[in-house]
């Protein structure tokens, strides 16, 4: 289960899924991989007001995601885990370090991207792009060990500590902020890896969200992507 299928009352019976949420945590380092390409590229040639806004905007999701899964990690996963083995000590500090070792560039980035707001010039657009290569570049190496690490983690933990885990990862949010996050996931995905992802969303929240919202999720990733948008390109 992940929050993307939360309903009240889930939490009372939950069911240790270790494989559902590495799967979920790959593909959101995936994607963010991903937009970050996509980020350098389009921030590579002059970009209209419109889409400069739309740009910011994603680094502060792309950004809130990641600070959100560490949090859980630090907070929550590592701590539970190490209480109940406590040879995961070293790979717990590791983690931790390699998310703290990470912390500056991620922060340099959302800072660039305010000046961007508040400057839309050539200049600090290319000082953003920059920023996003420096991210892109510290990432996989945090990626890597803690993709090897986490099973660890996930293993010791008793189905106490994982209804705690749900409740951290489980939030009530917008339709327009679940649907956002799910086609952000499916985007350019695999259909076996699809598969897995979206047999944790009921069949009838899907074609709520497919029907109702994915439209403007393409409208989105167009104008980011692609272009367009009003205002002199710069």
């Amino acid at each position: 289960m992940t929050h993307l299928s939360y309903r009240p009352g889930d939490l009372d019976t939950v069911v240790p899924n270790v494989d559902a949420r590495l799967h979920l945590d790959a593909l959101v380092y995936r994607a963010v991989l991903r937009d970050l390409d996509r980020l350098i590229s389009a921030l590579a040639g002059p970009v209209t007001t419109v889409r400069r806004a739309a740009l910011i905007e994603h680094v502060t999701f792309l950004t809130a995601e990641l600070r959100r899964r560490w949090q859980l990690q630090d907070e929550l996963i590592w701590p539970r885990a190490v209480a109940r083995d406590s040879s995961l000590a070293g790979p717990a500090q590791d983690v931790l370090a390699d998310h703290r070792a990470a912390g500056p560039a991620c922060a340099a980035l959302v800072a660039a991207a305010q000046r961007w707001a508040r400057v839309g010039d050539a200049e600090h657009r290319l000082q953003l792009r920059d920023a996003v290569g420096e991210v892109a570049d510290v990432l996989p190496a945090v990626f890597g060990p803690e993709t090897d690490a986490t099973p660890l983690a996930l293993a010791a933990l008793t189905t106490h500590d994982w209804a705690a885990v749900e409740r951290g990862t489980a939030r009530r949010r917008r339709p327009t902020a679940l649907a956002r996050e799910l086609f952000w996931l499916l985007d350019e995905l695999e259909p076996a890896s699809a598969a897995v992802l979206l047999a944790g969303v009921p069949p009838l929240r899907m074609w709520v969200l497919r029907n109702g919202f994915s439209g403007a999720y393409n409208r989105g990733s167009y104008l980011m992507w692609v272009g367009g948008g009003l205002g002199v390109p710069v």
